[in-house]
């Protein structure tokens, strides 16, 4: 997350040396302590699924106790909302506070409530991921809003590679989502309807990965890794291999972001 927030500062023409300052580097730091908080919470609500899904990676209730968990969750929030606070103040600007709360309450409340609701607990992780653009721009450009800067395709790509990847592992923690009633969409269709979606999804990646590289007239190199993420991905769904297209889907997102550079 910091690293993404970082490529999407630079490429925007953020000051990069005022990171060195400890307010500044609140905007790489915050959503990284917000995305720590929010898995750790996932893992506090979702000990039950886990314990099913992959039992030999559970560490909460075992190695670490629930209420050191749910302490350190709740830890994090209150540092990255002070921290989000200083970084509204020094910029006179209210969204890095609005933000940084909004994601947290956001992930707090994905495992309990929206997870089990079909797509909705997917688009709410594309939106935060997506929402990390947002978030840079905010560093760079507050509440000035030139919409003529805003480039919806990178939005676009980076929300539609987190929906795959969220439905690529909604299929591999079925078992466990169906047993916690999580009524996810991979657990309501079939396999074959959920490869449909995934082909899809590939599809529109392909096009509109083409089309941004067309209208951003990127060098080479970044057309190639563009197409090395697509190209892995696809391999994988082939085969049907979850765990592998999980990370060749991640791999594309990075590519993505390396195409910023």
């Amino acid at each position: 997350m910091g690293a993404m927030v970082a490529i999407t500062q630079r490429w925007l023409g953020f000051p990069m040396e005022e990171l060195y300052h400890v307010d500044t580097f609140g905007w790489i730091a915050v959503p990284m302590i917000i995305g720590a908080a929010g898995n750790l919470i996932n893992d506090f609500f979702d000990l039950k699924e886990d314990r099913i899904n992959k039992p030999h990676r559970v560490r909460v209730g075992r190695t670490v106790k629930r209420r050191v968990v749910i302490v350190t969750h709740w830890g994090l929030t209150l540092a990255a909302l002070i921290w989000s606070a200083w970084l509204s103040r020094a910029s006179g600007n209210i969204l890095p506070l609005v933000l940084a709360a909004s994601f947290s309450l956001v992930l707090y409340l994905y495992s309990p409530w929206l997870k089990g609701r079909g797509a909705l607990g997917n688009v709410t992780i594309a939106t935060c991921v997506t929402g990390l653009c947002l978030w840079a721009w905010t560093s760079t450009f507050g509440l000035s809003i030139d919409i003529e800067l805003i480039d919806f395709k990178l939005f676009a790509l980076i929300f539609l590679l987190t929906i795959l990847r969220e439905w690529v592992k909604d299929i591999q923690d079925m078992k466990g989502d169906v047993i916690a009633h999580h009524r996810t969409l991979a657990s309501r269709w079939s396999l074959a309807r959920s490869k449909v979606v995934l082909w899809t999804g590939l599809a529109l990646f392909a096009g509109l990965s083409l089309w941004w590289a067309w209208e951003r007239s990127i060098d080479n190199w970044q057309i190639l890794t563009l197409a090395i993420g697509g190209a892995g991905s696809a391999s994988a769904l082939v085969g049907m291999n979850t765990k592998a297209l999980s990370a060749w889907l991640k791999v594309a997102l990075g590519t993505v972001f390396l195409s910023l550079l």
